[in-house]
């Protein structure tokens, strides 16, 4: 009952705004809400949910959504699995990568598999991500059918404009592209499009989550964004 207690606690700590730390937590998968987000139940009764990090599945309205759904609830519903996450969004989703009993990693497999794109949005990049999405672009399965299929950040988009995120805990994980908070490599500095001279497009930018993100990867607010 006390180790129950202490890890009750600890997770408590983890879910308040601002803490980033690695942590690992074992579960059983009692539902799946669409081919990259999930619920599991641990052994002390408590419901986390948890969106995959680094992958981006079909939202369920676009093509291929429920068959990534089903991917999921194939490889993973009932079973015990573990979560290793380091941030909670705003939603209190745990950000993180799922292993299944065999080890396998489900990020990995939707992608692996033409049913998750590699959601490019931390610094640096994942290159094993990166070459699992070209391997399977290259064999044109999952979605890669369609010769040009939407990306769900995009079919998601609005045209709100909204201050990115201070931290972690403010972040909606499925919007991190909506936010539009880049770096310039070269330069350092940081900004979002409600800074003056905000580039509309080109090569050479990093995209981060939070401003607190881009200042830990060792970035600065650039002079052209104002209360930055």
């Amino acid at each position: 009952m006390h180790v129950l207690k202490t890890i009750f606690v600890f997770i408590c700590l983890m879910l308040s705004p601002g803490n980033i730390f690695a942590v690992s937590l074992q579960g059983t998968v009692v539902e799946v809400l669409d081919g990259d987000m999930l619920t599991i139940q641990t052994t002390g009764a408590q419901f986390f949910k948890v969106r995959l990090r680094e992958i981006d599945a079909p939202e369920m309205p676009q093509t291929i959504g429920r068959q990534a759904r089903q991917f999921t609830y194939d490889l993973v519903f009932a079973k015990q699995v573990t979560v290793e996450y380091e941030t909670v969004d705003k939603y209190r989703r745990l950000i993180g990568i799922v292993r299944l009993p065999g080890g396998q990693v489900l990020n990995d497999e939707l992608v692996r598999h033409g049913l998750a794109w590699h959601y490019r949005v931390h610094y640096p990049s994942h290159e094993r991500l990166r070459e699992l999405e070209y391997q399977a672009w290259r064999k044109n399965i999952g979605f890669w059918v369609e010769p040009a299929p939407i990306p769900p950040w995009q079919f998601r988009r609005d045209n709100t404009l909204e201050d990115p995120p201070e931290n972690p805990s403010e972040v909606d994980y499925d919007r991190i592209f909506s936010y539009g908070l880049i770096g310039n490599l070269e330069s350092k500095i940081y900004l979002w499009p409600a800074c003056r001279n905000y580039p509309r497009q080109g090569k050479g930018f990093a995209v981060f989550s939070s401003k607190l993100e881009a200042k830990a990867q060792g970035f600065a607010v650039s002079p052209d964004c104002e209360g930055g």
